[in-house]
């Protein structure tokens, strides 16, 4: 993702369509173009730990994808349920593919493979985790088959629509990566 007009306002689109906030931030979100370029440019700019990207398909933006290195448990709240070991490099991935007619088409298992690679081999990665809500059937079927097992349903884990709710909290370790 640059920091740039076009993509704020892709992100912008993308962030104002009810089927893409079903699954990510949530209906009740409502987002402005200032809104965006403040959540979006400490990510984009380095500020911010959180790396982001636009997913593309033959030069087309179809998706949103970020990770973020988990170095204490105020990176990743996991309620005190799970306990990480920060001795290792520990990374969080989310995304979402923008485009109904570009999901369930593979796209979002490619993606996840590609970055996962990534993550494992240029970033030295040792475990990433995903954290989907426990409704979302279609993300936790896309990630078991990129190789995440879940650990662990989270009660009230995660702000959506004005309420909390379960997440499924899925790794996958370097030694498990399917290539």
């Amino acid at each position: 993702m640059k920091d740039c007009i076009n993509d704020y306002n892709l992100m912008l689109d993308w962030l104002s369509n009810p089927v893409v906030l079903k699954y990510y931030e949530g209906l009740n979100s409502v987002f402005d173009l200032q809104n965006i370029i403040k959540k979006y440019r400490p990510r984009i700019t380095g500020v911010e730990s959180v790396v982001a990207y636009i997913i593309e398909i033959c030069d087309k933006p179809v998706g949103y994808i970020q990770y973020y290195p988990i170095k204490s448990d105020e990176d990743y709240d996991l309620k005190g349920e799970i306990t990480l070991d920060f001795s290792k490099t520990i990374y969080g991935l989310d995304l979402f593919i923008a485009d109904e007619t570009n999901r369930n088409c593979g796209f979002g298992t490619k993606t996840i493979k590609l970055i996962l690679n990534f993550l494992f081999k240029q970033k030295n990665a040792n475990k990433v985790f995903i954290d989907p809500q426990t409704w979302n059937i279609r993300a936790i079927k896309c990630y078991k088959k990129c190789g995440f097992k879940p650990i662990k349903v989270i009660e009230k884990r995660e702000l959506c629509n004005g309420e909390l709710k379960d997440s499924l909290i899925m790794c996958i370790a370097r030694e498990e990566i399917i290539t």
